[in-house]
């Protein structure tokens, strides 16, 4: 019998687009379960559904619910082999992740910020400096591997690197456009996930949110 896969989140992308574009690409069938903030608030404190008092959370049958968005991406990613053919594959998916994520870090930041000149100034930085080092390596990288003729970030098959980075530059290039002439390789990358089959599919029929 099939696992059954329920989703747990709010009516984002956020936190939890990455684990559905997992579902996509692997053709995976889940429950994309999304409440309101209220819902929420109404069940939080229920341990046994939300160990951690927080979204998202992954519902597997029976077994105990799982939080943190990036857990659930790596279950998800080696359930449906997508996490590196050996060891050496998998360390690069967690390096071009984790770099990812140092990335957030910064776009937080400017997110949460309320002085409009102090927000355009760090924004600035950002594109200017903060960001160069990650996005320029992965330029490099993607370069590589296009000159192989394999295309994606890690091995020769799309992995929850390409995924996950994809995710990542699907916002980032909306909201920073200046980074597209700087970086034509990340957006041509962007582009060809933006047409695989079944991420394509996915992308036209998700809900239509702020973020």
């Amino acid at each position: 019998m099939p696992t059954k896969y329920k989703l747990i989140y709010f009516n984002y992308r956020a936190r939890a687009e990455c684990a559905r574009l997992l579902f996509a690409q692997a053709g995976v069938e889940y429950e994309d379960c999304r409440l309101t903030q209220d819902e929420f608030k109404a069940i939080k404190e229920d341990v046994t559904k939300f160990p951690l008092g927080q979204l998202p959370v992954l519902v597997i049958d029976d077994h105990p619910p799982l939080p943190q968005s990036h857990a659930i991406e790596r279950y998800l990613a080696k359930k449906f082999g997508l996490y590196g053919k050996d060891d050496g594959e998998t360390a690069r998916i967690d390096v071009a992740c984790e770099s990812i994520r140092d990335l957030v870090t910064y776009l937080m930041k400017i997110y949460f910020e309320s002085d409009t000149t102090k927000k355009a100034e760090l924004e600035k930085s950002f594109i200017e400096k903060d960001s160069v080092t990650i996005l320029t390596a992965m330029a490099r990288v993607l370069e590589k591997q296009s000159e192989l003729e394999k295309g994606y970030f890690v091995g020769d098959a799309m992995t929850l690197a390409d995924i996950a980075i994809f995710n990542f530059f699907d916002g980032l290039f909306k909201h920073m456009p200046a980074l597209i002439d700087k970086y034509p390789t990340l957006r041509a990358f962007e582009d060809k996930m933006r047409s695989e089959p079944k991420i394509a599919a996915w992308l036209a029929k998700r809900p239509d949110t702020q973020y």
